[in-house]
């Protein structure tokens, strides 16, 4: 899978030594005060989700096949690109605005563990970490930052990657009306297009 032009940003947020991440965690830092687990698409705040953007082209073919990030809980999103975890860019994610997610509750993390330390924990352990297409990409870092925190109790999201695919393409939330018609109209133009062929043939 290409990666776009200017989006392997290596300005990683990890000073050298493994001294801790420099990442504001407070839940008010961004989002609104009276409701810090507010989604608030216009500033790009997504606090505890699993964030979805289409890759153009793939996706279009490939419905359920995307870029992922995941929300600290003051909304702020990171992203795998490769040689470790970013910001993610203003707008959304590398590959276009976020488009669909899923929002989880601190409550099924770990004991003694927060949900940002988890993330933070993710985010190490992909700090020296290349892109690797099928094997090595942004569902393999979310799903480590779930793992670090166990989220619900389970012991190997490391090993469940492409299920966080499964699970935004079916109870994702759409971001704006404007976002999901930009995603649905050309996968149902691709994909009907490729069944009209493929029968014309047939008959």
């Amino acid at each position: 899978m290409s990666v776009p032009p200017g989006a392997m940003r290596m300005g990683r947020d990890m000073e050298d030594g493994g001294q801790e991440l420099s990442l504001s965690s407070s839940p008010s830092a961004y989002g609104s005060e009276t409701d810090p687990m507010q989604v608030d698409p216009a500033n790009d705040r997504y606090p505890q989700c699993i964030v979805w953007t289409p890759i153009h082209g793939c996706t279009w073919c490939f419905p359920f096949i995307g870029h992922m990030g995941i929300g600290m809980s003051n909304g702020e999103v990171w992203e795998f690109m490769g040689m470790g975890a970013t910001r993610a860019p203003e707008g959304g994610l590398s590959f276009g605005p976020v488009c669909r997610y899923v929002q989880l509750s601190s409550r099924w993390v770990q004991s003694g563990m927060s949900w940002d330390e988890g993330v933070k924990r993710g985010i190490r352990k992909c700090s020296d970490r290349f892109h690797g297409a099928c094997v090595n990409n942004c569902h393999t870092f979310v799903a480590d930052c779930l793992h670090e925190m166990r989220y619900a109790g389970v012991p190997c999201w490391n090993w469940l990657s492409y299920l966080l695919a499964v699970w935004i393409f079916f109870f994702g939330h759409f971001v704006t009306c404007f976002r999901s018609t930009s995603y649905l109209v050309p996968c149902i133009v691709v994909i009907g297009g490729i069944f009209f062929l493929t029968s014309g043939r047939g008959s």
